[in-house]
């Protein structure tokens, strides 16, 4: 299972350095979406923060903006 890392971005990247195995793209951007959903819940934002989604290979695939 490919491991993708989940950054928090909002002019500072927090970087994710263990990961989570997902079974391809569309699943880590599944997981990309919940963790949004529950930055939003658990902190208040502002201004703009990104959760971005790094395969293995480093390769930035998915970015979802934190709304709160």
């Amino acid at each position: 299972m490919p491991t993708y890392h989940f950054e928090i971005v909002d002019g500072v990247k927090l970087a994710d350095p263990v990961g989570v195995g997902c079974k391809n793209d569309h699943q880590a951007r599944i997981v990309a979406n919940q963790i949004a959903k529950q930055i939003a819940i658990d902190v208040e934002t502002e201004g703009k923060r990104n959760v971005v989604v790094v395969d293995e290979r480093g390769d930035e695939i998915y970015t979802t903006p934190v709304k709160p």
